[in-house]
């Protein structure tokens, strides 16, 4: 069986990252003798396919293996699944080729292979945003038994006001966004929803089973999740100076916004939004380079925040004034890099 050059260099890179901690792109590029742009699309594909790699920051950067990966030693050979994705399993080129003969000759056990489809069905990394931490992983062991085995879980987790649940829950699916682990499951009534892992204090096994429904994936529910998360009514239009141009350009916008291009390299940029309160840190961090037109109340919040900031450096309320309320403390401040730009 021919292997396409490029999954044997993707699985080269693989293996690469499986033996360092950190492999500059330029080093992988000069490995296998391609552009750094070359590397920069083989590891998009590589994550789009559940390889969790990671984006290093700093003077030298270059990508990682993710110390928590989807795929279990435990529970299935990684290699496997390797070897799959570089014979097309995966992803095939010719769709009408029995997968199962591609198997065969990857070595690859029937039992193996069913333990793939359901953990791709199941597990999605979401690479839209490189910000990299490593919190609520300690609850993957549990949540991805009880995925591949469809068994309810008892959970216990804390809301966003800071209030306290326990229910019954059935695990769907689990996501990697923004460095967070995010658990995609259903209530007893009801459809599915996603938690936070770092927000759930106790997952434990129970005796009960579920029915797995056939035609979900997390995938499409997640892309579908992102793009209602934070949208809503109300107008906000942003004008940007060319200097943040390509900045802003980089954010993911929902379906509903729109990009207005002008001629000095400026842009206009239309939101609408369910509130406009997780505006407040982006634009303010943009300085003079991003400027809210409309509406009126966010551009009255913006002031009162800048006059807050400057206060800090250079205060000038009396003894004994009273603050007024700072930054939102919710999750709401990562809703611009939620959703897809228009022009994906």
């Amino acid at each position: 069986m021919t292997v396409d050059p490029a999954r044997a260099r993707q699985l080269g890179i693989v293996h690469m990252l499986r033996s360092r901690t950190n492999v500059p792109a330029r080093e992988l590029a000069d490995r296998f003798g391609v552009t750094e742009r070359t590397i920069y699309r083989d590891v998009t594909t590589l994550t789009a396919h559940g390889i969790p790699i990671q984006a290093c920051p700093g003077r030298v950067g270059g990508y990682r293996l993710a110390a928590e990966t989807a795929l279990d030693p435990l529970t299935i050979d990684s290699d496997h699944a390797l070897r799959l994705y570089v014979l097309g399993f995966l992803d095939p080129p010719d769709p009408a080729e029995p997968v199962e003969e591609r198997a065969r000759a990857a070595g690859v056990s029937d039992t193996v292979q069913d333990v793939i489809r359901r953990l791709a069905q199941r597990i999605h990394f979401d690479t839209a945003d490189w910000y990299w931490r490593d919190e609520g992983s300690g609850h993957l062991p549990v949540l991805r038994t009880a995925m591949l085995t469809a068994t309810a879980l008892e959970a216990t987790w804390r809301t966003k006001d800071g209030r306290q649940e326990t229910g019954l829950i059935k695990p769907y699916g689990a996501v990697w966004k923004a460095g967070e682990w995010y658990m995609v499951a259903a209530r007893t009534t009801g459809g599915p929803t996603r938690f936070r892992l770092n927000l759930v204090d106790r997952l434990q096994p129970t005796d009960l089973t579920f029915a797995y429904p056939e035609d979900f994936s997390v995938r499409e529910w997640w892309a579908r999740a992102m793009e209602d998360y934070g949208k809503g009514d109300l107008r906000v239009t942003l004008r940007v100076s060319p200097a943040a141009r390509d900045e802003l350009l980089r954010l993911s916008l929902k379906s509903t916004s729109r990009v207005h291009e002008h001629d000095d390299g400026s842009l206009t940029i239309v939101l609408f939004v369910d509130r406009w309160e997780w505006l407040i840190p982006l634009v303010t961090s943009y300085g003079p380079d991003v400027e809210v037109t409309e509406p009126a109340a966010l551009r009255t919040a913006l002031v009162d925040q800048l006059r807050r900031t400057l206060a800090r450096y250079a205060p000038t309320e009396p003894p004994g004034a009273v603050p007024t309320p700072g930054l939102p403390q919710d999750d709401s401040r990562l809703r611009s890099t939620h959703g897809r730009h228009p022009g994906a």
